[in-house]
């Protein structure tokens, strides 16, 4: 399927600039009342989450008719021009490394489907990974389980014909992991050993691809 964005790196950029800048605001500003942010980066990322509603939506704004209320229940952006609706996701990583690429599945499952804006940033909220998925559908998520509170994680390699990459990016970790244990066979000297690679081989050629976020600097760019 042909990827499609009607948002560029540099409307990327100049959002996520705004959105560093707000978010020194506010951490100067929470310091100086004794918080540290920092200290949660998921309540960090809820109070930056209308900032990149905002921010897109500016930017979006110079070339479409645009619509942004900020209000729940409401749609996080429309781009009236083109039709689309626009959900907007930031997302940081636990404290074990993995990054959850969150929806509503109630919500997705009423309309159908919706462009996603999923925006990773590291702690310091310096570096980034802006990816724009289109037309996603529940199809595109993990079935919702008891416990999850109607919330759903992205199977990333089922959408991965649907993301465009606009700030930093992914790489297969499987793709990774292959190259080094072809490596390694090249020198195996052993049965044993070489019949453990090749078993490592056959799981990471045949295991759903697993990914890992490549970071960009918004002072780099």
């Amino acid at each position: 399927m042909k990827k499609k964005t009607y948002l560029t790196r540099k409307d990327t950029i100049d959002a996520l600039k705004k959105m560093k800048s707000f978010h020194d605001e506010l951490i100067n500003f929470m310091s100086s009342r004794g918080f540290d942010i920092l200290d949660n980066l998921g309540r960090r990322n809820i109070l930056l989450s209308n900032a990149q509603e905002k921010f897109f939506s500016e930017v979006l704004s110079k070339k479409f008719e645009v619509e942004h209320s900020g209000k729940t229940g409401e749609p996080d952006i429309v781009v009236k021009t083109l039709s689309r609706e626009l959900e907007c996701k930031l997302t940081s990583p636990h404290k074990t490394g993995a990054i959850a690429f969150q929806t509503d599945y109630r919500t997705l499952k009423k309309k159908k489907s919706l462009d996603y804006l999923y925006v990773v940033a590291d702690k310091s909220f310096d570096k980034f990974a802006v990816i724009h998925y289109y037309d996603l559908t529940t199809d595109d998520f993990r079935k919702l389980s008891t416990g999850a509170r109607g919330k759903t994680q992205l199977m990333k390699h089922k959408a991965s014909d649907k993301a465009v990459f606009l700030f930093g990016g992914m790489e297969s970790i499987n793709h990774i992991n292959l190259l080094k244990l072809n490596k390694k066979l090249k020198n195996v000297k052993s049965e044993a050993s070489r019949n453990k690679i090749l078993k490592s081989i056959e799981y990471w050629k045949n295991t759903p691809t697993k990914y890992k976020i490549k970071y960009e600097a918004i002072n780099e760019s």
